[in-house]
Order: C-alpha cells, then sequence, then structure tokens
C-alpha cells in the first residue's frame, strides 16, 4: 500500500509535465488566419481592405522649397557733405575816438608844499591793437596859491601838448594802464616867473563803460630855471613840479 502511493504520484508529476510542455508548445506556434486558397474567392466577410497606397504628397509650387528670401537690402543715402565752416573772427571793438577828461587833486612845485591841482584834458585815440589806444593830447590846468607859514606861494598856470597810449590787462580786462608825455610851460602870476619843459606821467585806469572811465595818474613835470650864457658856457638849473590826480574821462 505504502508502494502504490507514491507510483501514482509519480504518474501524476509526468501528467502534469507533459501539459505543460504541450501548453507552452501551443502558445509558442503563432496563430494563422484564415487565407483562402489560391484560386479561391475570399470570404468578402473576412476579406481585410488593404490601405492605399499614396504617393508622396507633394508640396504646392508656391509651398516648395524657395531660396531663402534676402534681406531687404539698407540703402544708406549720403547725407551731402557739409565742409565745416570756419568760425567768424570775431571783430575786435574799435573803441578809438575822440576823448574829454577832468582831473583834480594835488601839485607840488615849492618842496613840501601841497597846491590844490585842476585840470582839463582832450585829445583823440586810434585802436592800435587788441588792448592799445594810442593818440595825441592837449591839456591845461592850474596849480591854486597856498601860504605855509609866514610865506605864500602864488598861483601856478600851466599848458601841454604830447601824446598819450593806454594798454588794457587782457581783450575783456576793463583794467589798464596809462602813459603820458609831451612838452609843457608854465608861469607864475604873481612872481612872473615863466618856465617850460618837459612832462612824463603814469597812472591805472578802469573802464567803466565804452564811453566812460576813471583814472589815478602821476605826473612829473621837468623845467629849466635860470639858464643863462656866462662867457662860453651856459648855465641852468633843473626843477621839477608833480602832480597826483583823480580823473574822468568821457570817449565819444
Amino acid at each position: 500500500m505504502n508502494k502504490t502511493i507514491p507510483g501514482a504520484a509519480m504518474a501524476v508529476v509526468i501528467a502534469g509535465a507533459l501539459l505543460a510542455s504541450a501548453s507552452a508548445h501551443a502558445q509558442s506556434k503563432p496563430i494563422q488566419g484564415w487565407q483562402p486558397g489560391q484560386h479561391e474567392e475570399p470570404d468578402p466577410a473576412k476579406r481585410v481592405p488593404q490601405a492605399p497606397q499614396q504617393a508622396p504628397q507633394q508640396a504646392p509650387a508656391s509651398q516648395q522649397a524657395q531660396p531663402a528670401p534676402r534681406p531687404p537690402s539698407v540703402v544708406v543715402r549720403e547725407q551731402p557733405y557739409a565742409a565745416a565752416q570756419p568760425e567768424p573772427a570775431q571783430r575786435e571793438e574799435d573803441r578809438g575816438g575822440f576823448f574829454v577828461g577832468v582831473q583834480g587833486g594835488k601839485g607840488w612845485v615849492y618842496e613840501d608844499v601841497d597846491q590844490s591841482a585842476l585840470a582839463v584834458n582832450a585829445g583823440y585815440r586810434w585802436q592800435a591793437g587788441p588792448v592799445s589806444l594810442i593818440g595825441i593830447e592837449v591839456a591845461s590846468g592850474r596849480l591854486d596859491s597856498t601860504r605855509e607859514g609866514p610865506w605864500r606861494y602864488g598861483k601856478v598856470e600851466y599848458d601841454s601838448i604830447g601824446a598819450n597810449a593806454r594798454f588794457n590787462f587782457g581783450r575783456n580786462s576793463p583794467v589798464y594802464g596809462l602813459v603820458r608825455a609831451g612838452y609843457w610851460t608854465a608861469d607864475d602870476s604873481e612872481s612872473g616867473m615863466d618856465v617850460d619843459g618837459g612832462y612824463f606821467g603814469v597812472g591805472l585806469g578802469v573802464d567803466v563803460n565804452r564811453h566812460f572811465n576813471l583814472s589815478l595818474v602821476y605826473t612829473n613835470y621837468v623845467y629849466f630855471e635860470d639858464y643863462y650864457w656866462e662867457g662860453n658856457d651856459f648855465h641852468y638849473d633843473i626843477n621839477r613840479a608833480d602832480t597826483l590826480m583823480l580823473g574822468a574821462e568821457v570817449r565819444f
């Protein structure tokens, strides 16, 4: 009894193995559909329509590959050449013309004796450069009489003619320097003294505007006194007078 059961079990195992092999063989074999014979008409029910072979579609001529469009050409219009125009040279203002001035201050004819001084002058100047004016002038003035202790000093009157020039310290600077030189003659009404000689002056001024200026001028007057011949020798004494004047001038 004990031997029978193993034999049956062995039989069952072998049968199961055979069935599994057959099933695997059946699954590995492809399932063939029904095909009609060589001369048989296919079953309409089993006819499988074949997909029509479509010819490769061609794009319309308008959509066919076209050469890449050329970028629009940019037309650069040359601007007419404008030559650099030179800047017009600034025209120098002509500051020449007639002038009239008046001055007042102090004068010294006698040593350490102050005398009030007053003068007027007039003339004409020409433009001689960007900052310079050169001209001629005539002047007339006086030193008032005064007393110093017991002594009285008479009034001195003088006239002069000469040249003057002024130079601004830069084209746009209103400040200028002034020089003047020429011949002068004077007389003392009380003593009857009559002298002549030369003068030279320097000053500093400022242009208030085109037609008006102020100036401070120092002038040294040199004159000869007591000149005479003695035999073949000429004798003379040189003296001087000085003025320091603050003046105003009008130009036309």
